[in-house]
């Protein structure tokens, strides 16, 4: 047998990593370095942290979100000032344990508990996440400590009867929803507060993805891809490449694939998929060719109704700004053409599935005008203005 054939398979990555054990941590210090002054790191629980966080719990709720690696700039990149006040990172795709948890919690209140304003806890519906952080809270409450946990899934690919109990994945929507509620947080409201328009935006969030991939995971080794057939995307593709609601192929257009992620968005008449509680709909369609029309009357009548939405799309790791600029002029346009109005916009890496080709498109509708909700119109909007100190979100 030739000697070459008796050598071990040599070992590759996808991934410019050195240990894939320390890729999370050695990405974390990174953060601290870029941003000395206001970023703290634990490297035995993988909590990265605010500098000033002794003297901001103090008077302030504190607010954690954490998932597993491969994520990112979600969660670390929104650590700061007027932002999260830490994170928590698992392994790549795996969830951070009760004990990593906890331990954050523990960093976010007093050693007093009577000075404590109390923490909240906020990550996707994965069941993982799920289960370590009903343990952590579950703890850090039996210790006296003040702890308000709220899961968000905003997958529309996942319909009710698909669900189940078990409910939708997270995607994006928990960073809309936490960009109001850390505001609250750093002006100084309550916990029962700021949980409250947490729990608010996220039952008023939407998102679907696509993709044409899934991703290879940085373990140091060649690992087999289930890739897509050419010429062939997965519409509602999940984060961690889990299966979507249906493949297309041949590739359509983008305006066209626009258009059909926006119907699983703002579809009222669909039973399983309607999940953000628009009062009113339209999308018309001739020989299957969408039909953008702007209906003025019909708009004069909704005036003052929830057609008001702020809009995130999402790189999935891989596509570029460029791109998302065009399904951004694409969603603007057909989002008019069906009665609504953009009122702010954000795009780029915010929510990774490490480097997978693809793109996700988040709603978030804003309350009625002159009706407040849980909270007014204009009062969404400038917590969602409010500058922030972090390092991925773009204002």
């Amino acid at each position: 047998m030739a000697a070459a054939d008796t050598e071990p398979p040599s070992k590759q990555t996808f991934h410019f990593i050195n240990d894939p054990a320390e890729a999370i941590n050695e990405a974390s210090y990174g953060l601290t370095h870029l941003h000395p002054t206001y970023l703290s790191y634990l490297p035995t629980h993988k909590i990265l942290y605010r500098s000033d966080l002794a003297s901001f719990r103090a008077s302030h709720v504190t607010v954690i979100a954490f998932s597993g690696g491969g994520h990112e700039p979600m969660f670390s990149g929104f650590v700061g000032p007027s932002f999260l006040s830490a994170s928590v990172s698992g392994a790549v795709f795996a969830s951070p344990t009760a004990a990593q948890i906890l331990r954050a919690i523990e960093l976010c209140q007093p050693d007093t508990q009577a000075e404590s304003k109390g923490t909240l806890v906020v990550c996707g519906n994965y069941t993982g996440d799920i289960l370590n952080a009903g343990l952590a809270v579950t703890r850090a409450t039996a210790a006296g400590k003040r702890v308000v946990f709220v899961p968000v899934g905003d997958d529309v690919a996942v319909g009710r009867a698909k669900g189940g109990k078990v409910g939708r994945r997270g995607l994006s929507g928990h960073l809309v929803g936490l960009k109001a509620a850390c505001a609250l947080a750093e002006e100084g409201e309550g916990l029962e507060r700021v949980a409250e328009v947490m729990g608010y935006v996220a039952d008023n969030v939407g998102t679907v993805g696509v993709a044409f991939d899934r991703v290879a995971l940085p373990n140091a080794t060649l690992t087999p891809l289930h890739t897509l057939p050419i010429d062939t995307i997965e519409l509602g593709m999940g984060a961690h490449g889990e299966p979507g609601l249906r493949r297309i192929s041949p590739v359509p257009e983008l305006d066209d694939l626009t258009g059909q992620m926006l119907d699983l968005l703002l579809d009222t008449t669909d039973k399983d998929r309607s999940f953000i509680p628009f009062s009113r709909s339209h999308w018309p369609a001739v020989n299957a060719q969408r039909v953008w029309e702007l209906d003025v009357e019909q708009q004069e009548k909704d005036r003052g109704k929830d057609n008001h939405v702020v809009l995130l799309l999402n790189s999935l790791g891989s596509t570029s700004d460029a791109f998302l600029g065009r399904v951004a002029e694409l969603a603007v346009e057909q989002l008019a053409g069906r009665g609504f109005v953009v009122r702010r916009l954000i795009l780029g890496p915010l929510v990774t599935s490490l480097k997978m080709s693809g793109f996700g498109i988040t709603l978030w509708r804003l309350p009625p005008d002159g009706a407040k909700e849980a909270l007014w119109r204009d009062e969404a909007l400038k917590l969602w203005d409010r500058p922030v100190t972090c390092e991925a979100w773009r204002q």
